[in-house]
């Protein structure tokens, strides 16, 4: 190759690049127009609703400006502490415990044993379920009288359970999160065992290295990015939870079970306070932004070191 080809082809290269990058960006400008319409609109008009004072019971009030009033009556109210606290217990032990789960099955669903990719499919089942209908079917697993699991323990003569009474209704519904959640954990968590490269192993093992130095060495660290992917996306969606605990327990017993999104859907649809909803509305979403960054921030940052 001549000294001219090669100077040519380095030109050509940047210009092919921009082409392709001009295609990207107007392919994608319909898409983006759409989502900034459907999306950004609603955030704008909801963020200045949140200064108002608008109330369904009270014609015209969408146009009294109040300023901060919503915002520091929310800070300020004990009901909001508390639905702050279930969210956290919520999404610390619901998250915690299918990260845990996620990389048992994922493990074992990676061994060779005869059905697996049976079991594999089968796993997926609870994870597809729209979160209306695990509300219904987990009510009836966990009535009191003639519920599922009472049945079950009055065969082995225990007593029955008070499952969505005040002391044991938010484990209830961290029971019912963890069994439609850990399979997203599992199957993020599986995918990084089987990308995990085996040549390495069987290094370790030829120098003497067992099964859980391996595993401590070699598999965890490997899996760290795809738990801080599932991770980063089920806090965001935990904390996001409102259709299957409003189903299962309409926020109680008391405020045993109201989350920040069962408690913004309390004052905007019984209280009809929608100034101090929209406002509700925007503290949480700092506040699961507050939550996420750190796995989201982590991640990226990983990403940048395996480039360079």
């Amino acid at each position: 190759m001549t000294i001219s080809q090669t100077m040519t082809g380095d030109r050509v290269a940047p210009r092919r690049r921009r082409i392709r990058m001009s295609s990207v960006f107007w392919f994608t400008l319909p898409a983006a127009a759409i989502m900034l319409l459907v999306l950004g609109v609603p955030l704008v008009y909801s963020f200045y609703y949140s200064f108002t004072g608008w109330s369904l019971v009270l014609p015209g009030s969408d146009q009294d400006l109040i300023g901060l009033l919503n915002y520091t009556d929310v800070l300020g109210s004990s009901e909001f502490w508390a639905a702050i606290r279930v969210t956290l217990i919520y999404a610390v032990v619901a998250v915690s415990l299918e990260c845990a789960l996620g990389i048992l099955f994922a493990v074992l669903l990676n061994m060779e044993f005869f059905g697996r990719g049976l079991f594999r499919s089968l796993m997926l089942i609870p994870m597809v379920i729209t979160p209306a209908v695990v509300g219904i079917f987990w009510k009836l697993l966990y009535e009191q009288d003639s519920g599922v699991f009472n049945y079950l323990l009055g065969t082995i003569g225990l007593e029955p359970v008070p499952w969505l009474s005040l002391t044991f209704a938010l484990a209830s519904v961290i029971i019912m999160d963890v069994w439609q959640s850990t399979p997203f954990f599992t199957l993020i968590i599986l995918a990084g065992l089987q990308s995990l490269d085996r040549d390495t192993v069987s290094a370790a093992q030829a120098d003497g290295a067992n099964a859980l130095q391996i595993f401590r060495y070699l598999t965890l660290p490997h899996l760290v990015p795809y738990i801080t992917i599932a991770a980063a996306f089920r806090i965001i969606g935990v904390m996001a939870d409102f259709d299957k605990i409003f189903l299962l327990t309409l926020g109680g017993p008391g405020n045993a079970t109201t989350t920040l999104s069962v408690y913004a859907y309390n004052t905007g649809f019984k209280v009809f306070d929608i100034g101090r909803t929209t406002a509700i509305s925007w503290i949480y979403v700092v506040f699961v932004l507050l939550i996420s960054a750190p796995l989201i921030w982590r991640l990226f940052r990983g990403a940048s070191v395996n480039r360079h």
